[in-house]
């Protein structure tokens, strides 16, 4: 039953995506209600970049962690700490996904006009984004949205958690949630690697300057972090949590996975339908 949800999904994604192949990108258009019809072909960088951001943050592997986190943050009944704790956790994981993504553009700027790594980069786009589509469907009658992290790891991070927050050392405390978040972004870029990656190829294929390469990936990084931030300061200034249902965050792998499937036969067989800067 799995498998064959699996399939009907994908078919629906690529039936939705005939009439662009067919009729061009400058004939499909969209009602946008009090926006009007607008042209894909008038779907901006930026817009772009914002929407792949958003996807990218809301993510199932980190969100459990966060929610935990801010639990345990609790207990040290100091506003100060737990503000400084959170926040370094929330910035630290940006810095280090930041890391990764100016890593790979650095790399993107080089291969992008070779058309066989462009066709290698389309293939994993679309594997990748099936794959989450999968797991989107697998997930369904679990209760755990992030299926890279089994429960003994999450037994681990979680005990790791507490000895950071129980520490008695604050500069102690400070580096461990530095240390921790570094490896939770290991996980996370392990959930979707594919959603940077693609991104970073897109912009390599662009050819910006290095001021909008910079402005371009802080607008990714701030709406991937705008959901972990404000989670974060809601709990702080209300002093509670309440844990989000997996039955949203999985959604993020349906989402993330159907927007690389269409990144993917796009890049294959339209790729300057992606150079928005032409």
């Amino acid at each position: 039953m799995k498998y064959r949800s699996f399939i009907y999904l994908f078919l629906i994604v690529l039936f939705m995506f005939i009439p662009v192949c067919v009729y061009g990108m400058d004939s499909y258009s969209v009602d946008a209600g009090l926006f009007g019809v607008v042209s894909l072909k008038d779907v901006s960088l930026p817009i772009f970049t914002i929407i792949l951001g958003a996807v990218d943050g809301f993510n199932p592997c980190a969100m459990w962690i966060l929610i935990f986190l801010i639990t345990m943050l609790f207990s040290m009944h100091d506003r100060k700490k737990m503000w400084i704790l959170g926040l370094t956790f929330i910035f630290t994981s940006g810095f280090v996904y930041l890391c990764f993504m100016v890593s790979w553009l650095s790399l993107a700027s080089f291969i992008s006009s070779v058309i066989f790594i462009r066709f290698l980069i389309a293939g994993f786009a679309v594997v990748f984004g099936m794959i989450n589509i999968y797991r989107y469907v697998k997930s369904l009658g679990s209760d755990v949205g992030c299926d890279v992290t089994d429960k003994k790891k999450r037994i681990k991070i979680m005990e790791k958690i507490k000895k950071i927050v129980s520490e008695k050392s604050f500069l102690l405390s400070i580096f461990g949630i530095m240390l921790l978040a570094f490896s939770v972004n290991l996980i996370e870029l392990l959930c979707s690697l594919g959603i940077p990656v693609m991104f970073t190829n897109i912009l390599a294929m662009n050819d910006l300057s290095a001021i909008e390469y910079v402005i371009y990936m802080g607008l990714y990084l701030l709406f991937f972090l705008i959901d972990d931030i404000l989670i974060f300061v809601i709990a702080m200034k209300t002093l509670k949590i309440k844990g989000i249902s997996n039955k949203y965050t999985k959604y993020s792998h349906l989402i993330g996975g159907v927007i690389m499937v269409l990144l993917g036969i796009l890049m294959a067989i339209k790729p300057e339908w992606l150079m928005f800067n032409f």
